[in-house]
């Protein structure tokens, strides 16, 4: 077999499937990069990428969208673009919001409605409690145009349900309970997606007195893991060594046909 496989033929072959594997290892080895994310913290992000909330998120499904990706060494933040209308005199607020300079407070929430159905959106922070209250009050009266307001930020996932601080006030900003506010119409969990999204950039809010900007950094976290890139990895991977297999395969059956007609 060693004298066929030195042929020139199946040398020929060898190199056109060690080709092959190199282009598979190659596309695997960038899947690992993507698939690995290193613990994150508030450094921040090198690129910010902006994708329409229809293309990683849809009502009623389960949370599934990583914000930070990789792109070589880059980190890459996603940050969510969508037109709503809001229902502003059903707005709320939410305690134990922490702004990126570490200042406390709260955060006003307003109820929306996309193309594809109800989004709790966070439109901006307040640090005291008289001051909170009062931007809510003012919310819950501003007259907001019917048509769809084109907005941008960040889309996280709902948190645990914890009892009300009181009737205007969440201790977290849990959908399952914001689902049930009595301004909003009841039983309709099936249409409303699953994460919340706060507006990091000024919006039709901005305008109201002590309303700031919310700022978000990236919280620390252990070691991601992207299963989709490891997947596809593991699959360029097993391309690679299937390349080589099916030379020594083909060399194989060439050499039993040999010995055969040999024998004959």
């Amino acid at each position: 077999m060693l004298k066929l496989a030195l042929s020139a033929k199946w040398l020929g072959a060898l190199l056109f499937c060690f080709l092959l594997a190199a282009i598979f290892a190659a596309l695997a080895q960038w899947q690992v990069t993507r698939s690995v994310l290193p613990n994150s913290d508030n450094a921040g992000w090198d690129i910010v990428e902006t994708q329409p909330i229809e293309e990683i998120a849809q009502p009623g499904q389960s949370y599934t969208f990583n914000e930070i990706s990789k792109l070589g060494k880059k980190k890459v933040l996603t940050e969510i673009t969508t037109n709503i209308t809001v229902n502003a005199s059903a707005a709320v607020l939410v305690a134990n919001r922490i702004q990126l300079d570490g200042t406390k407070g709260y955060w006003l929430v307003v109820p929306a409605t996309s193309q594809s159905g109800r989004l709790y959106v966070a439109v901006g922070f307040i640090s005291d409690q008289t001051q909170a209250r009062s931007v809510l009050a003012t919310a819950r009266k501003l007259v907001l145009p019917m048509a769809l307001l084109t907005v941008q930020g960040r889309y996280f996932p709902s948190e645990a349900p914890e009892q009300q601080l009181d009737p205007d006030t969440f201790s977290t900003l849990s959908i399952a309970q914001l689902v049930n506010l009595p301004a909003l119409e009841q039983g309709v969990q099936s249409n409303t997606y699953s994460g919340a999204l706060a507006l990091t950039h000024h919006n039709q809010f901005s305008t109201l007195a002590n309303l700031e900007t919310i700022t978000i950094g990236l919280a620390k976290s252990e070691t991601q893991l992207n299963w989709l890139s490891a997947f596809y990895a593991i699959e360029w991977t097993v391309f690679a060594l299937f390349a080589l297999f099916i030379w020594w395969r083909l060399l194989s059956d060439a050499y039993l046909k040999q010995q055969s007609k040999i024998g004959k």
